[in-house]
């Protein structure tokens, strides 16, 4: 981990007509941010209008309350930094009549339920303008690039909706202004353990390789016993029941050991568990396990954050029988953990993360497969096949990847049982980099529906794929990180082997890292599916991976949350980010901190031919740190050239494709560098496929030679025809 440098660190995403300054006075300091927008995109639909702005990157997704626009800006600060004021201040403020009410937020629904309201039924907004601000904000202690930090979330409401007269204001410009006084001194990092192994002492002799390996590797790691932790063996021994104990530890290691990471090994019968309280729709109310606990150290003060503020023993509580503790929810260190039951699995975990990191897998040419797994997730009324929605978009960002689509509309999860689940796990045993799973589930299966039927589940008639079936995956060393979107899958507390834990101690192959859910999710209907809750938690977790450049397993989990977590927060979205539990080693290499290649020339070569012949196809890019680069090419037809390489920055390289069938064909092309970072596609190039001439000319041949046997005097009058008499001589 890399010590932290008492610095000011700014997260400013720089768009057209946005700026920053900063002023000093005596010990107050300030920070001075101008976001722009556009006018609003009004767009008539049947009953109501949707209202758009370019700049904005959210919504405000309410309950009963009309979907705005929101844009959301994250401010970093060092540890220890007093925030003492944020304000927003509108400028230029515009007012437009509308002739519809605006389109209200889509209903969210448990994921599992096969009923919903209609998104067309009356609403009732009341008659004060919406939202009452034009800004919310959030103060909170967490991690920034990598960095202990105090952030800042400033979500900016740039259109305002008044009901009764069918009006919108919206503003040209907002002046976001934060006041704080910089720390006293800086906190002292040793870097003694980057990583602290937390378990059982019967785990002990198991988890000794890993730290022996991590060590290896260059990260200083320890094993701490959970008698050491309750006996004060290293910190005395704070706390009112055993959890607090454990996330008291923690806090003392990251001030005096500047530990990061957090690996927590063991069951919640091994390793206990933090239960929560949310009440998020009666009779929805649930009480989970979150490890997210454990990580959450400090609040907004940067006070040790118990989520029990109000002391009465019941944690996380929101609107629970009218309580709700002030829980601050950004992660402090990153962390993991192996759910293991007996010293076998520990074994297995720390065998598959040695052979994992030796490669390294991300190096390999299967790392850049990625299987998506999806269908109908529920009824809607513009017929959007939730699952298969949510796949694409992954696809569509984690550009250079090879997509495997294992839908219900290409008929991978459709057929007499086992064909879907025999489909998915041979997709799987190719060996891919990520999966995602975009459905329902339960503890102990993931299942989806075909297309407008929510009667019936696949991939099996009986309900999905089960936890036994996905723990007999054959992938050896060729291990995914998973996702899944679904309800429950990694309920350990009460399914020791659920589902995302079952592909993780596959001693045979399975995952290297899982995420997923510890209670009920909730999701939002069709298109909206992407825009919040437990759809847009998954795909902020390959958007931390993508987008965000983590490097670690642990960075991806700390990064999705982040991504996630914005001011006024109800209670699904807090249990959306509570119950998202990461199965897997927080400092897991997954990546390397390398640029990637550029952009691919488009491909050059033939534009038509003749099937089954051979055509040559190249390509070159640069990679801005000189490195080594290897392309792939993708013929348009379901197949690739696969990896081809290395070459050097800025060396052609070439490829031949046989095509077998006649048809129009897009070929493209990806580049990676030595350290598996890929670029985009490349532009696609356009190819015609006619039929093949050779065989035309064959059958052609055949037909006349069976009338020459008939009329053999025919045989010198077109041997007198020079495109017959060439026929003839083939």
């Amino acid at each position: 981990m890399k010590k932290f440098i008492p610095i000011l660190i700014v997260g400013v995403l720089l768009i057209s007509g946005l700026g920053a300054v900063a002023t000093s006075k005596e010990n107050v300091e300030s920070e001075k941010l101008t976001v722009t927008f556009n006018q609003p995109i009004i767009q008539s639909e049947e009953q109501f209008v949707t209202v758009k702005i370019d700049e904005a990157d959210s919504f405000i997704m309410k309950q009963g309350k009309p979907m705005l626009p929101s844009y959301v800006e994250t401010f970093a600060y060092p540890f220890g930094t007093k925030i003492n004021s944020v304000t927003c201040t509108p400028a230029n403020i515009q007012m437009q009549t509308i002739s519809k009410d605006i389109k209200p937020t889509p209903k969210a629904v448990i994921v599992g339920q096969t009923v919903i309201a209609s998104q067309t039924e009356s609403i009732n907004y009341g008659t004060e303008p919406y939202p009452s601000n034009w800004f919310e904000y959030d103060v909170g202690y967490g991690r920034y690039n990598g960095e202990p930090s105090v952030l800042v979330e400033v979500e900016v409401n740039p259109v305002k909706y008044h009901p009764v007269d069918k009006i919108i204001e919206w503003t040209k410009e907002v002046n976001i202004v934060i006041e704080y006084d910089p720390p006293v001194g800086t906190m002292s990092f040793n870097d003694d353990y980057q990583l602290v192994v937390i378990g059982p002492s019967e785990f002990s002799s198991q988890l000794s390789p890993l730290i022996t390996h991590k060590i290896g590797r260059g990260v200083t790691a320890k094993f701490v016993s959970l008698n050491d932790i309750y006996s004060g063996t290293y910190f005395p021994a704070t706390g009112r029941d055993n959890q607090e104990k454990i996330k008291y530890f923690i806090k003392d290691a990251f001030e005096n050991w500047a530990t990061g990471n957090i690996l927590l090994v063991g069951s919640s019968s091994k390793l206990p568990t933090r239960t929560v309280h949310i009440n998020d729709d009666p009779p929805g109310s649930e009480i989970f396990v979150s490890d997210l606990y454990y990580a959450d150290i400090y609040d907004e003060y940067g006070a040790f954050c118990s989520w029990d503020s109000n002391g009465n023993n019941i944690f996380g509580e929101y609107d629970w029988n009218g309580e709700t503790d002030d829980v601050d929810l950004h992660p402090d260190v990153y962390l993991g953990r192996l759910a293991c039951r007996d010293t076998g699995e520990v074994t297995t975990m720390v065998n598959k993360i040695k052979t994992y990191e030796n490669t390294p897998a991300y190096q390999e040419d299967w790392f850049t497969n990625l299987v998506v797994v999806g269908g109908d997730s529920f009824p809607d009324n513009n017929d959007v096949d939730e699952g298969e929605y949510i796949n694409q978009i992954v696809i569509d960002m984690m550009a250079g990847f090879n997509p495997n689509k294992q839908w219900v509309t290409n008929g991978k999860l459709t057929g007499i049982a086992p064909t879907g689940v025999n489909s998915i796990k041979n997709a799987i045993n190719d060996g891919c980099g990520f999966v995602d799973f975009s459905g329902h589930g339960n503890p102990s299966t993931w299942a989806t529906h075909p297309h407008n039927d929510h009667g019936t589940w696949v991939p099996t008639p009986t309900l999905g794929i089960y936890n036994w079936q996905i723990q007999t995956l054959s992938n050896g060393d060729k291990l995914p990180i998973v996702t899944v979107e679904a309800c429950s899958t990694s309920k350990f507390n009460t399914d020791p082997n659920c589902f995302n834990w079952a592909l993780m101690h596959n001693s045979n192959g399975g995952a290297i890292g899982s995420f997923g859910a510890t209670a009920l999710g909730w999701g939002y209907t069709g298109a909206y599916v992407s825009q919040g809750l437990i759809g847009k938690m998954g795909l902020d977790t390959f958007r931390a991976y993508k987008l965000d450049d983590a490097i670690t397993f642990g960075e991806m989990w700390a990064k999705a949350l982040e991504r996630y977590i914005t001011p006024g927060m109800d209670a699904q979205d807090i249990k959306t980010v509570s119950e998202w539990e990461p199965f897997g080693d927080p400092t897991l290499t997954i990546g390397e901190e390398s640029d990637p290649p550029n952009k691919p020339d488009k491909p050059d070569g033939p534009t038509s031919g003749a099937t089954g012949q051979e055509h040559t196809y190249t390509t070159s890019t640069t990679d801005p740190d000189g490195d080594d680069v290897y392309y792939m090419f993708d013929w348009g037809d379901d197949t690739t050239s696969g990896w081809l390489g290395p070459y050097n920055s800025g060396q052609t390289g070439s490829a031949k494709k046989t095509w077998t069938s006649q048809g129009e064909y897009t070929v493209k092309v990806v580049a990676k560098d030595e350290h598996g970072k890929l670029s985009i596609w490349s532009d696609p190039l356009d190819v015609s496929m006619p039929r093949n001439k050779a065989l035309f000319n064959s059958i052609l041949l055949e037909i006349l030679e069976r009338i020459l046997e008939r009329f053999p005097l025919l045989e010198q009058i077109l041997a007198s025809r020079p495109i017959i008499s060439g026929l003839l001589n083939i």
